[in-house]
């Protein structure tokens, strides 16, 4: 069990990524297509999506030492604003007008940028844990981890890859 809450950052991160990216896809097909049936998912994908978001930034790490991470937490609470914002605003005019703003080529614009936030967050995220070993030379010891150092920001419980802090 305490593996699971050591890690639970690198376990629920998934959720925001997957669910807010096709709450957009759904939202912006389902206004291609003409599928008015496609928002419902679109709207249940970024209801999930935010609720990951929240327990993304909730169970992220603190006091990271890595130079990403300053980065990688401002905009990982970012998005979880935003996709908070847009949920309510979503749910709000939804429940007050009966009318669901996800054709609504703002909301979708908004929505966009709230995908590029979460791609950057996850890009950042995955340059901590896993560094670029192509632009390491021997012996070099780089801030992100690397041959030579001990990777510290792997999730615990994942093996060390061969050549990892064994020179």
């Amino acid at each position: 069990m305490s593996y699971l809450i050591r890690n639970a950052h690198f376990l629920v991160i998934h959720i925001p990524i997957a669910m807010l990216l096709f709450s957009f896809v759904f939202d912006l097909l389902a206004t291609i297509l003409k599928k008015k049936d496609w928002h419902i998912a679109g709207l249940f994908c970024l209801v999930i999506g935010t609720l990951g978001a929240i327990a993304a930034v909730i169970t992220g790490p603190e006091g990271e030492r890595n130079p990403l991470f300053p980065q990688h937490e401002l905009f990982g609470k970012l998005t979880m604003m935003l996709s908070i914002l847009l949920t309510l605003v979503r749910l709000g005019i939804l429940w007050r007008k009966k009318v669901d703003i996800g054709k609504n080529l703002v909301y979708l614009l908004v929505m966009l940028v709230g995908v590029g936030l979460l791609s950057y967050t996850g890009h950042l995220g995955g340059k901590m844990v896993h560094p670029d070993r192509s632009q390491m030379h021997k012996g070099q010891v780089q801030q992100q981890g690397g041959v030579g150092q001990e990777n510290t920001n792997r999730p615990t419980g994942i093996p060390k890859t061969s050549g990892e802090g064994s020179r």
